[in-house]
């Protein structure tokens, strides 16, 4: 597949420690393809895929009923509402009322009906054509990559930062087709053992198509990193001119 080799590629321009981890939507898989891996939460997944694993979400195997929702993979009962509305208001402290989460949950819509599982896997690994791929690292390697994904229109980024990985991480950019990123937030840290410098970028799959050609293109490539360097080529800017 043609993107398998994009892999190490960008583990080395971005400074990586981890796989890029390609996110693909598909239908109905055999019983048999997911009956070894066992139940896995979406964070998980995320985790394990970037350390070189493959794993699929579906309905069944979903360890998590946020991340089952936010995927659009199944509905929570009305009892296990209650009790994350219990969980996240009374005892976590997350929101201040029902009303407030509420609100949380209504910024990014479930990608409902989309595909029946959803597969987490090594993009050098990838034998299906992403839709998303996820990147964890830390900001100083992220940042680099947020830069390419705008290199050729200039636009901003246009996140959403609330809520748990799996909306803001992987929903967010499958339903927008905008970048995403997701701070990852303590269910997340908790289950899976990200690192506390970690963040979660997401990029959906034709703007990784642009960042590859900005990578052919030369884009950041030489960047300054020494920082007496970098305060000599400021100062040959010149002045700033009073408006």
């Amino acid at each position: 597949m043609y993107w398998q080799p994009w892999s190490d590629r960008l583990k080395s321009e971005l400074r990586l420690a981890n796989h890029p981890v390609a996110v693909s939507m598909g239908g109905p898989l055999a019983r048999e393809v997911t009956a070894s891996q066992g139940r896995v939460s979406v964070c998980q997944a995320l985790a394990r895929a970037a350390q070189g694993d493959t794993l699929y979400v579906t309905a069944e195997t979903c360890g998590c009923a946020g991340g089952l929702v936010s995927l659009g993979l199944g509905q929570r009962p009305a009892e296990g509402r209650e009790k994350l509305v219990q969980f996240l208001v009374e005892r976590e402290r997350v929101y201040c009322s029902r009303v407030a989460m509420h609100r949380s949950r209504e910024t990014v819509p479930a990608p409902v009906g989309v595909g029946s599982h959803v597969v987490f896997a090594p993009l050098g690994a990838a034998a299906a054509l992403p839709d998303v791929v996820a990147f964890v690292g830390t900001p100083g390697s992220l940042h680099h990559l947020v830069g390419l994904a705008h290199y050729w229109d200039g636009t901003s980024m246009k996140a959403e930062l609330g809520g748990p990985a799996c909306r803001a991480g992987i929903a967010y950019p499958i339903v927008t087709g905008e970048v995403g990123l997701s701070l990852l937030d303590f269910g997340a840290r908790r289950l899976a053992d990200f690192a506390d410098a970690d963040l979660v970028v997401s990029i959906p799959w034709h703007r990784m198509i642009c960042i590859m050609q900005a990578l052919d293109h030369g884009g950041g490539s030489e960047r300054i990193r020494d920082r007496e360097q970098m305060e000599r080529q400021i100062d040959e800017f010149g002045k700033v001119a009073p408006v």
